[in-house]
């Protein structure tokens, strides 16, 4: 599998301009129509208006674990909320919790993260799956990686749908557990 980054990771790291001063932190994911990733929303807000902060993928310099690097405040861009049609938790069309079905009917779970390339136009190449809190205590989440790559699967505005073929690839995933505070 080559590097991917998921969306939950992004969520609430700085956004550093290479000066070092902080231009915000990461609220949203962002995606174009053919649900590739467009860029980040910022937690930073334009005053008395509906537009956001953003920074389009290509204006990020690099990715870390800890943060998100930007040349300077030039890639901070203000948009209009409207044009964030698709996001991983806001937006019009919300990916978070969104039901995957195989074209066969069925439901293989719900997204709770998704994995996409830090290259090659930044598809998506996977998602983790939640059956509901019980199931991701007791069993584990599921990754759903796409061995045909994005094109087969039908990203719609209420459900997304994937080749029956997947149902045979899901991987349990006993690592991303949801545990409480007692361990």
């Amino acid at each position: 599998m080559p590097a991917t980054i998921q969306a939950q990771q992004l969520i609430g790291l700085p956004v550093l301009q290479m000066s070092g001063r902080s231009s915000g932190k990461v609220k949203d994911v962002w995606f174009d129509e053919f649900w590739r990733l467009s860029g980040v929303v910022l937690d930073t807000r334009v005053w008395l208006s509906k537009a956001v902060k953003a920074i389009k993928w290509d204006n990020i310099v690099s990715c870390g674990e800890d943060a998100l690097l930007i040349r300077d405040s030039g890639a901070v861009e203000t948009i209009d909320r409207n044009q964030l049609l698709r996001t991983f938790n806001g937006g019009v069309v919300r990916l978070k919790e969104m039901p995957v079905y195989t074209v066969a009917g069925i439901e293989l779970g719900k997204v709770a993260d998704v994995y996409f390339k830090d290259s090659e136009g930044t598809p998506l190449v996977g998602y983790e799956l939640t059956d509901g809190f019980l199931a991701d205590v007791f069993e584990g989440r599921r990754r759903l990686y796409l061995p045909d790559g994005p094109e087969n699967v039908i990203l719609g505005e209420d459900a997304i749908l994937v080749p029956a073929s997947c149902e045979r690839v899901l991987e349990r995933d006993h690592t991303r557990k949801v545990i409480g505070e007692d361990g």
